[in-house]
């Protein structure tokens, strides 16, 4: 069987890039309302400095990724209320986010795709020496992630994976691992609302790390799952893609429809 290998070579340009996170300035950070829900309204690099912060501050931190589909099935559930209203960072993955912000007359000022965002960690945490522990996936699809992480950044420090399949008894083991490593990052990847979920229970076990969800991106780097084509991904379309080829998701078709219309009955009634 032919092995599955995603390079990324981002790591070989030639910039300075403590020097521009050192630059940036987080004051004008801020929050915009989004149908009830708070989104950081920031770029992709004061998202990374803020990582980078949480990390040299200590303690536990969750940051969660947002589209419409997740935004519409945290507002019809108490429990993920509760969840989403306890993370530290709430990302603006989807490009229907950034839609509704305009409509809305909130713009936001960065998409910031989820996949795109975790390279940029690990870059830096290459260069900065944190550590990461990736959770999700098929025991062989992390494997791979790791190995493909690896072989992009050959400095990096992985001190722990596991697969995302695990009972209850075997999640103490996991969970256990995950502590002993001291990783500064944990990446998770346990599909939504599942991942969020876990690590709002589990978060309270750990002194110093910074939880990221991020959904399937974990068979992505390990080249299980193909990224959406280029014309979906510039235009913010990666989701129909996956609609598309899984024409049995269309329940998440319905959420994203009822997102946008919310958002467009909001606007009507903020012009009365």
């Amino acid at each position: 069987m032919k092995e599955k290998t995603v390079y990324y070579d981002s790591y070989k340009e030639e910039r300075d890039l403590i020097l521009e996170y050192n630059q940036v300035d987080l004051s004008d950070a801020k929050i915009t309302n989004i149908t009830g829900i708070g989104v950081d309204n920031i770029t992709r690099q004061q998202a990374v400095v803020k990582i980078m912060e949480m990390i040299k501050a200590g303690g536990v931190f969750h940051v969660i990724s947002l589209n419409p589909y997740k935004i519409q099935r945290i507002k019809g559930s108490a429990d993920l209320r509760v969840v989403s209203g306890s993370a530290d960072m709430h990302l603006p993955a989807g490009a229907g986010i950034q839609w509704a912000a305009r409509v809305l007359k909130r713009p936001i000022r960065e998409r910031i795709p989820t996949l795109s965002f975790m390279m940029d960690i690990v870059r830096i945490a290459e260069i900065k020496e944190f550590s990461i522990f990736l959770v999700g996936g098929k025991p062989e699809i992390v494997e791979r992630a790791f190995f493909n992480i690896r072989k992009s950044f050959p400095q990096i420090r992985i001190v722990g994976r596991h697969g995302g399949y695990f009972s209850a008894d075997r999640e103490k083991s996991v969970i256990e691992a995950m502590r002993k490593s001291e990783a500064n990052i944990v990446f998770v990847g346990l599909g939504f609302p599942n991942e969020d979920k876990w690590i709002h229970r589990i978060k309270g076990e750990f002194k110093n790390a910074v939880f990221i969800s991020v959904g399937g991106c974990i068979d992505i780097i390990s080249g299980e799952i193909k990224k959406a084509p280029a014309f979906f991904m510039q235009r913010g379309l990666d989701w129909f893609y996956r609609i598309i080829i899984k024409p049995w998701r269309i329940g998440r078709f319905m959420r994203v429809m009822l997102f946008f219309i919310s958002v467009v009955f909001k606007r009507i009634f903020m012009r009365r």
